[in-house]
C-alpha cells in the first residue's frame, strides 16, 4: 500500500460520520410486557418478554402475544440523531457516510413494554406487592397462607372475579382484612397492636410511698398495678411520693414487673441564732465545735433527725449542754452561764 492511499484511507476513517462511530447501525431495545412472559418476533429476532435485543435502525411492527391474553401490536419508529448533527457540521463527507449507512437515526424508544388484556372467560394470573407496617404478617386468602409481608403474589384471577379478600394476621395485633381488587398492583396495611396487660409490683423503702403513673394515683406501697401496652408504646413515669422524703421518678416499659426504690428523707436547713454570755463561750453541737465567738448555728432536721445536743463552756463558768428540738429551731437560744464556784469545774 503506498503512501497517497494509506493517508487518504486515514483521512476517510477520521470523516466518517460522527454518529456512525458514536452510536453505529444498529440499537439495543428492551422489550417488556405485563405479565411478562409474551413473545413477539422484530427483524427476524423472536424472544420472549422480558428481553433486550440489538435491532438495525429501521421502522418496524411488532406484535406481541400471550396465551389468554389479546394480542397487541406496537410500532417502533426512527427519528434523526442528534449526532448527524455534528456529521454535518463536519462536512459533506461524514455526513453521506452517516446517510448511507443508515447512522443518521436513532430509535424513538429503547425502552417498549406493553400491558396485555385477558380474553373473557380466561384465568389470568397477576402480580401484587402485599407489605404491612409492621411487617412480617402472615398474608391469608380464602383460606391458604401465602407467606409473610412484604411479599410479591402471582394470583390466578377468575373471568368475573373483580376482588379478593386478605387478612394479615401478626402475633401482639388485631387481625386485617381488606379487599384486593382485581386492578390493584400493590396491597399495604398498617396493623393495631393489642393492648397487652402487665402487672407491675412496686414497692420502697420506707413502704406507704403512693404511686403514680403518669400522674394518676394507684394506692401506697407495697402494691400491684396493672396496667396495658401497646408494640410500639413509649415508656410511662413512675412516682413515689411520701411525706417527709423526696420524691422519686423511674420510667417503665412493657418489661417492667417489679421495682422497689428506697427513699431519700428531705433535709431542712434552719438557722438557729445564739446569744451566749458570756461572750465568746466556746459551742459544740453533735460533738463539732463552733468557732470561737459563733452568733449562730445552721442545724439540719429531718424525719430522723428530731433533736440537736449543744454544749456550752468557758473558762471560769459551770458548762453546761442544752437539747434543741425542731419546735424551738428558729427561734434566738438565749443561754447565761453561772460563775463556777470554788472547787467546781
Amino acid at each position: 500500500m503506498n503512501i497517497s492511499r494509506f493517508l487518504f484511507l486515514a483521512l476517510l476513517g477520521v470523516l466518517s460520520g460522527c454518529a456512525l462511530v458514536v452510536q453505529g447501525t444498529k440499537q439495543t431495545v428492551n422489550f417488556s410486557s405485563d405479565p411478562p412472559g409474551a413473545t413477539f418476533t422484530v427483524a427476524g429476532q423472536t424472544a420472549t418478554t422480558p428481553a433486550s435485543l440489538e435491532l438495525p435502525k429501521d421502522d418496524y411492527q411488532i406484535a406481541f402475544r400471550h396465551p389468554g391474553y389479546e394480542d397487541v401490536s406496537v410500532d417502533l419508529h426512527r427519528k434523526m440523531s442528534a449526532w448527524f448533527i455534528g456529521s454535518i457540521v463536519m462536512g459533506v463527507v461524514a455526513s453521506t457516510i452517516d446517510f448511507a449507512t443508515g447512522a443518521w437515526q436513532e430509535f424513538e424508544s429503547t425502552d417498549i413494554k406493553v400491558t396485555l388484556q385477558a380474553l373473557p372467560d380466561t384465568v389470568v394470573e397477576l402480580v401484587v406487592t402485599v407489605s404491612s407496617n409492621p411487617p412480617g404478617a402472615d398474608i391469608m386468602i380464602g383460606g391458604r397462607s401465602y407467606g409473610s409481608t412484604p411479599r410479591e403474589l402471582r394470583l390466578s384471577w377468575q373471568p368475573a372475579e373483580r376482588e379478593k379478600e386478605v387478612t394479615l394476621r401478626l402475633a401482639g395485633h388485631a387481625p386485617k382484612t381488606a379487599a384486593l381488587l382485581r386492578s390493584e398492583k400493590t396491597l399495604a396495611a398498617d396493623l393495631e397492636a393489642l393492648p397487652v396487660p402487665v402487672t407491675v409490683k412496686f414497692g420502697s423503702k420506707p413502704d406507704g410511698a403512693e404511686i403514680r403513673i403518669d400522674g394518676r394515683p394507684q394506692g401506697r406501697t407495697p402494691i400491684p398495678v396493672e396496667l396495658t401496652w401497646k408494640t410500639g408504646d413509649k415508656p410511662r413515669s413512675a412516682e413515689w411520693i411520701l411525706e417527709g422524703y423526696k420524691p422519686e421518678k423511674r420510667a417503665i416499659t412493657g418489661e417492667t414487673k417489679e421495682l422497689t426504690v428506697e427513699l431519700q428523707e428531705l433535709i431542712d436547713q434552719i438557722v438557729l441564732p445564739l446569744r451566749i454570755e458570756p461572750a465568746g463561750a466556746k459551742v459544740i453541737v453533735d460533738g463539732i465545735a463552733l468557732p470561737d465567738g459563733a452568733k449562730q448555728v445552721t442545724l439540719a432536721w429531718s424525719l430522723s433527725k428530731t433533736k440537736h445536743t449543744l454544749m456550752l463552756s468557758q473558762p471560769g463558768y459551770t458548762s453546761r449542754t442544752v437539747e434543741v428540738k425542731r419546735a424551738a429551731a428558729a427561734t434566738v437560744l438565749e443561754l447565761r452561764l453561772a460563775p463556777a464556784l470554788p472547787g467546781n469545774p
